[in-house]
This record gives C-alpha cells, sequence and structure tokens, in this order.
C-alpha cells in the first residue's frame, strides 16, 4: 500500500502562480512577436544570416519561427491552465479524504 500527503490548502494557495506564469509567457511572446514582425528577416541577408535560415525559417518549413511562435501560445494556455487541474486535484483529494472519514465513523 502507498501512501500520499497532500495539503489542499497549499495546493490551492499556489494554484494563482499559474495564472500569472500563463500571462507573463503570454506577455514575453507578444513582445518576441513584435520584435521578429518589426525586423522581418530578422536573421540578416549577410552569409551567416542566410546559413541560419536555412535551418530555422522564419515563415515556412520545418523549424520555422511561425510554428515555434504557435507551440509557445500552446504553452502559455497549458501553464494557465495548469492552476485550475492543482485546485481541482486539491478539491478531489480533499472530497475524498472527507468521504473516507466518513466511511471510518460508521465502522
Amino acid at each position: 500500500m502507498s501512501n500520499l500527503w497532500a495539503d489542499p490548502d497549499r495546493l490551492r494557495a499556489v494554484s494563482p502562480q499559474f495564472a500569472q506564469l500563463g500571462e507573463d509567457v503570454a506577455s514575453a511572446l507578444a513582445t518576441l512577436r513584435a520584435g521578429l514582425d518589426s525586423e522581418k528577416r530578422c536573421w540578416g541577408g549577410d552569409k551567416p544570416g542566410q546559413q541560419f535560415e536555412k535551418t530555422y525559417p522564419q515563415t515556412e518549413g520545418p523549424g520555422n519561427v511561425k510554428d515555434f511562435l504557435a507551440a509557445l501560445t500552446g504553452l502559455s494556455e497549458k501553464v494557465k491552465a495548469t492552476g485550475d487541474k492543482i485546485t481541482g486535484t486539491a478539491d478531489a483529494l480533499q472530497t475524498q479524504d472527507r468521504d473516507n472519514a466518513d466511511r471510518i465513523r460508521r465502522v
């Protein structure tokens, strides 16, 4: 048999931090997008920039910046959702603990 110990109140207390972290990621992403958009071909037209763009194209192709930015948007949303899941887990653990205590009292 394994044991599980959790403090639901502490779990609920950290949950809002994930919403803020998700907002911070979204804000940083918006700043990054604005910078990339303002630079257009930000890798540069010189030889090193052209070589870099072969591996990390800005628009289309494997490893492109557009897909990377979309993945970061997904990360922001998942980080925000993690806080809700932590709260849900705390609620479920507390409910289960109360139900188990009620069953023991009936015995």
